[in-house]
């Protein structure tokens, strides 16, 4: 066999190298804390451990709290990068007016105040960088909040380890975790404690009753990413968030954008009529593959006489050399055909013989006609 030249086999290796780049682009995210990110920055080992809970959801539409038991859900908001519409609100707040417990996590941007908000909430997000020159983790942007509050949320949480967090305007809601007393937020943003920065104990995670629900405001979202779940104590806070309800939605409506196949997965999975297209078109390709094969073997068999090795030719069924031997007489009728193939293979059934039979000859015909 001639081995491709150098030049074929490199469009080859570009061609696979070219697919892969497209499938991981189509199921993978680099937008920062996104459900589909694998990278530090991502949160999809959260989404992971959500979806493999038969009660987790993860929802690209605000419709999703419409289709929750409230007083059994826990719905997370993780850094959004645009704002919600009127009409998501007015979901997301009837949500938590029946029951439903939402924890918003953000530090910087607008849109986390907008949505706390919109529900009713009196928690706000402050927005400068908080600070610790003696509690920390690597650097004191990265500071350790060790003033933890009994509560549903905190069982087994002795600090949380922060990364680049705000604090929380707690407004009328509950403190439950806070820094040390020596934090400080850097609101001239010299990188540095400065003469005019105010030491002292800053809230990071409040929770508030608003209607018959909770509303909890985290001051980090960071403390749910990939690169700082495994740092003490975030993973037994996240647990501990999800295990106060037996229902949880995370929330990416308004997350930035997220990898086509992962979208199209999930409407697959949550719009019955969708399910019920695929399913009609795999019936119809797993029939017409059925109904072909026939003529495929035979085309195969085929190409197997012009191009491969005797040795390996003698793995194709003999019935079906017989019966393309057939095929190239002629004068030889279907009556005559159909009844060697029954004299020579009568454990066959009749069925086969004749779908095979006919897409034999159907092919022969073809071929005599192009010749």
């Amino acid at each position: 066999m001639q081995t491709p030249p150098v030049p074929r086999l490199v469009l080859y290796g570009l061609s696979v190298l070219v697919a892969i780049a497209v499938l991981v682009a189509a199921t993978t995210s680099a937008t920062a804390f996104g459900a589909y990110n694998p990278a530090w920055d991502g949160t999809s080992e959260l989404r992971e451990e959500v979806v493999d809970d038969p009660n987790g959801t993860v929802a690209l539409e605000s419709t999703a709290y419409a289709e929750t038991t409230p007083p059994n859900t826990t719905a997370f908001v993780i850094a959004p990068t645009t704002a919600y519409t009127p009409s998501d609100t007015t979901r997301i707040e009837a949500f938590v007016d029946a029951g439903g417990t939402l924890v918003v996590a953000d530090d910087y941007g607008p849109h986390g105040n907008e949505l706390l908000q919109a529900v009713g909430a009196t928690a706000r997000f402050d927005g400068d960088q908080l600070r610790d020159e003696q509690y920390y983790y690597r650097a004191p942007t990265l500071p350790v909040a060790t003033n933890v509050s009994t509560s549903p949320y905190t069982d087994d949480v002795d600090q949380l380890t922060l990364n680049g967090a705000t604090a929380v305007s707690p407004g009328s809601a509950r403190v439950i975790v806070a820094t040390s007393a020596i934090a400080y937020l850097d609101r001239n943003q010299t990188g540095s404690l400065a003469p005019e920065d105010e030491l002292g104990r800053y809230p990071v995670v409040t929770a508030e009753p608003v209607g018959n629900g909770t509303v909890i405001a985290v001051s980090d979202p960071s403390v749910f990413i990939n690169a700082m779940a495994s740092q003490p104590d975030n993973q037994a806070f996240t647990t501990q968030l999800q295990a106060t309800n037996t229902r949880v939605v995370l929330d990416y409506a308004q997350a930035g954008p997220q990898p086509v196949l992962a979208v199209a997965r999930l409407q697959l999975q949550t719009t019955p009529l969708a399910q019920l297209v695929l399913g009609l078109v795999g019936v119809t390709v797993t029939w017409s593959v059925v109904w072909s094969w026939p003529a495929t073997l035979v085309t195969a068999r085929r190409a197997l006489d012009r191009n491969i090795p005797a040795p390996i030719q003698t793995r194709v069924p003999p019935w079906l050399s017989d019966l393309i031997s057939m095929a190239d007489e002629p004068r030889i009728n279907r009556a005559e055909i159909r009844a060697s193939l029954a004299a020579r293979y009568p454990d066959s059934e009749r069925e086969t013989r004749d779908r095979v039979m006919t897409a034999v000859l159907s092919s022969d015909t073809q071929e005599r006609e192009h010749e």
